[in-house]
């Protein structure tokens, strides 16, 4: 049996974000053609790419100017998440900082006039709230207070006002600003349900008609979120669509006959366009679609679409047919060499039904498996392109990446499960993610590995010192192991998270502690794999390295890799195959063929 080519599988151009051009003859991406995260035009009809600026450090978040001449995007240190503003002309040109390099400055978008640039920020008491630049005299002012964290926004087709979301879990409201005035109004506010503009999967199309009118939203009152539209003069709302699937990202067409918006049928993530009483999907049968939006003249849509057997690309459909437009992958690909999610659910400790993906090598003889959970923790695996995925299968390991309670894609009711129990129910569904691949025979009980990055390189530690006999091996990346020191160096918009599901960290020390790991490490048995990154603000750090010290003192088997270089994520090509090259060969290693 061959072997995958593990650098077919690095060789594709990944693509983060995009923004059409007015003219809709072209997008802005921000891509990574194997280097670092650049800005580069494409041609939406032949798909060719140029470059338009690239640099050491990323360049993310570009958009267009109403005009089309201008394009503004954010940019830090290694991944540091302190960001700038910049502004280029389209061609590149002209790079002019216009925020002053106090704390983070992110997800720019121009008024509607093209003389300021709105964004979010933490400069004021490291709460995310939005601020307004003029671009003739780089002024910076404050356009909200909110208490909580300011999430997504988009400007008023006159630019008099700017919608935003506000919050975390069900303590979130959707508000507008006066953006000349700076007052604000809440408009969509209520106990035990999340409201939102865009929701998930990135991108942030705008949510108002023509005439500014209406405001589209999203609403989890119904359990699953649901779309709806709010009436700003009567402060009436009804909702336009209900299913029993998450939708994210509903737009208007530019003449407000149609709605485009993405549905999760797990796995798979579709765009649909509702139209009159009818709704039809544009999107690749199969696959995850995200950043909708629609072109100018509305003739169609444009989004990036990709699966576990071919990366991202970008599509356009100006009818049901979507039409590939990039050529992201240039080596083909050996699709039997790929393997495919089938979605299953099982039963966790309480009876409660955790659905999962599940990869099957085509050679089954090693037994062996690894649980892959997601981070977050609110977030959902669909079927995605995966490198590292591919990569573990290719060694023989079957693969299970369990949604665990409080991941999206299920509705509130699955979502708030983890309320007040970070590191509970969530760490344990992970547990019987395992337990399945054991007890349904799939794999031998001493060949079962975990793999964990962010909240579940938390979760991993969890498992590996809870249930120290049940794994062979153990891979934890930027993780965050006491939750009361990562608590206090955290940002703190991720403090409010923390505080919302795991309740006041000064009045339960012992629930606190009893949901560290690092208060655990004596009870390790399995080997360890350890990765972190200096310039982590998220999980940072001083995290792994205080786990490291009471390694050694301990005398424990483990690795640690420090990447000096990155963010909470790399961002660097190099480093990302590095890491799961890593892991990979760990796994491998440490776990019986």
């Amino acid at each position: 049996m061959k072997a995958l080519n593990t650098s077919t599988l690095f060789s594709a151009i990944d693509i983060q974000d995009y923004d059409v051009h007015p003219s809709g003859s072209k997008a802005i991406c921000c891509v990574n053609i194997g280097k670092n995260w650049e800005l580069a035009t494409m041609n939406l009809r032949t798909g060719r790419l140029r470059k338009v600026l690239a640099g050491e450090q990323s360049l993310m978040s570009p958009v267009y100017s109403p005009a089309g001449d201008r394009i503004a995007y954010h940019t830090d240190l290694e991944g540091n998440e302190n960001h700038d503003i910049v502004l280029i002309d389209e061609v590149g040109h002209g790079r002019r900082k216009i925020t002053d390099g106090v704390e983070d400055n992110y997800n720019p978008d121009f008024s509607p006039d093209s003389s300021s640039v709105a964004f979010l920020s933490n400069r004021n008491k490291d709460i995310d709230n939005l601020f307004e630049v003029r671009i003739k005299n780089r002024k910076i002012r404050n356009l909200t207070k909110e208490p909580l964290p300011v999430r997504e926004f988009a400007w008023s087709p006159d630019g008099r006002l700017i919608a935003y979301a506000t919050g975390v879990g069900d303590d979130d409201y959707v508000s507008v600003v006066d953006a000349r005035k700076g007052t604000s109004r809440k408009m969509l506010v209520g106990k035990g349900v999340e409201f939102s503009l865009a929701g998930g999967l990135m991108g942030g199309p705008s949510p108002w008609s023509k005439d500014g009118s209406k405001l589209l939203y999203l609403t989890n009152e119904n359990d699953a979120t649901d779309i709806g539209v709010l009436d700003l003069r009567t402060k009436k709302r009804r909702v336009l669509v209900r299913s029993k699937n998450e939708k994210y990202q509903p737009q208007w067409s530019p003449d407000g006959s149609r709605l485009a918006y993405l549905e999760v049928e797990d796995p798979n993530v579709a765009v649909r366009i509702r139209e009159g009483g009818r709704t039809y999907p544009v999107s690749p049968s199969h696959g995850t679609s995200r950043a909708v939006k629609w072109l100018p003249d509305g003739s169609g849509v444009v989004f990036i679409n990709g699966a576990s057997d071919r990366p991202e690309e970008l599509f356009v459909a100006r009818s049901k047919k979507p039409t590939r437009v990039s050529r992201f992958q240039s080596k083909p690909l050996d699709r039997k060499a790929l393997a495919y999610p089938k979605l299953i659910d099982f039963e966790s400790f309480d009876g409660v039904r955790i659905p999962a993906l599940l990869y099957l090598p085509r050679n089954r003889s090693r037994h062996a498996g690894v649980v892959m959970p997601h981070g977050g923790p609110e977030a959902q695996d669909t079927n995605i392109w995966d490198q590292l995925t591919h990569m573990l299968v290719d060694k023989g390991f079957v693969v299970i990446k369990p949604n665990y309670r409080g991941s999206t894609g299920y509705g509130r009711r699955f979502l708030y499960r983890h309320d007040k129990d970070l590191g509970g129910g969530d760490f344990l569904d992970t547990v019987h993610a395992g337990k399945y691949l054991i007890d349904s025979g799939l794999i031998d009980r001493d060949r079962l590995g975990y793999w964990g990055a962010s909240y579940s390189g938390f979760t991993c530690m969890l498992s590996l010192t809870k249930f120290p006999d049940m794994w062979a091996a153990g891979v934890s990346i930027v993780g965050f192991f006491d939750w009361q020191t990562e608590h206090e160096a955290e940002r703190r918009y991720l403090k409010a998270y923390d505080e919302s599901k795991m309740g006041n960290f000064r009045e339960n020390p012992e629930f606190v502690r009893e949901r560290s790991p690092i208060h655990f490490l004596q009870n390790l048995r399995a080997p360890l794999l350890m990765t972190a990154s200096s310039r982590d603000v998220r999980c940072p750090p001083t995290e792994s390295r205080a786990v490291v010290k009471r390694l050694k003192e301990l005398g424990k088997d483990f690795e640690y890799h420090e990447y000096r270089d990155e963010g909470h994520w790399p961002r660097k090509r190099k480093n990302l195959r590095d890491l799961y090259t890593r892991s990979t060969e760990f796994l491998d290693n440490h776990i019986a063929k």
